[in-house]
């Protein structure tokens, strides 16, 4: 499989909404951090956040709550609320890193000191989504692989609550939200809001594999659910 134009990858949109923020992050071999990460060497906790990270290339060894292990091309892990996280070049390719937090807390999107204890503790729910289908999932993320063969498509769908972010990570597939439709390729996103009407579909001749993320809000839901009780 061909190496990931990086340039070009971490130049997509970054994702800035209400429900979450993401961005493809990139670390070359030469450097002693992600590249495109303006924090900087920044090791931190998100307060009543979850972020989630995808390996689309490379590897890195991240430490998160109590656990440290290499993640490898293909893995999906899930850094719970209230965990430290640092991060670790590991072997010697550029690593593409694919990551997502929600809920966007405006006003306290990381904390980068006054750690507690229990900061360090717990493991990082993670798959591989070459090896299985079933990913690991929580309160802020459901995550989930769908494979589109030839010619086949998932329903209409709309969300009432909840954000979604589609990621290629093989193929390519037709993705029509709204009313704009337009194609996606490997190592592409695109985030869809709640109440947007959006369908993926396979116009190729080979499979298409996609990670799927709902990112939900559990405020805004609570407070939809109320108003509707």
């Amino acid at each position: 499989m061909a190496q990931i134009d990086h340039n070009n990858w971490m130049e997509q949109p970054r994702l800035l909404n209400e429900r979450c923020r993401g961005l493809p992050l990139i670390w070359t071999p030469d450097v002693k951090w992600f590249n495109n990460d303006w924090l900087g060497p920044t090791p931190h906790v998100h307060d009543d956040a979850t972020e989630i990270g995808f390996m689309a290339q490379g590897s890195l060894e991240i430490q998160i709550g109590g656990s440290k292990r290499i993640y490898k091309k293909g893995d999906f892990v899930i850094m719970p609320p209230n965990k430290y996280h640092n991060y670790w070049f590991a072997g010697d390719e550029t690593a593409c890193f694919f990551v997502v937090v929600g809920p966007n807390h405006k006003h306290n999107r990381l904390r980068h000191k006054d750690f507690t204890p229990d900061n360090y503790e717990g493991d990082a729910p993670h798959a591989n989504i070459y090896e299985t289908d079933q990913l690991p999932s929580n309160e802020h993320f459901k995550a989930e692989r769908i494979v589109l063969q030839p010619g086949e498509s998932t329903s209409e769908q709309k969300l009432t609550v909840q954000d979604r972010v589609f990621y290629i990570v093989s193929g390519a597939a037709q993705v029509r939200s709204n009313k704009l439709s337009g194609e996606l390729v490997a190592n592409e996103y695109i985030h869809i809001p709640a109440t947007t009407p959006h369908q993926i579909s396979n116009t190729g001749s080979e499979p298409v594999m996609i990670l799927s993320l709902i990112v939900t809000d559990p405020f805004s839901a609570r407070a939809v659910l109320e108003h509707t009780e």
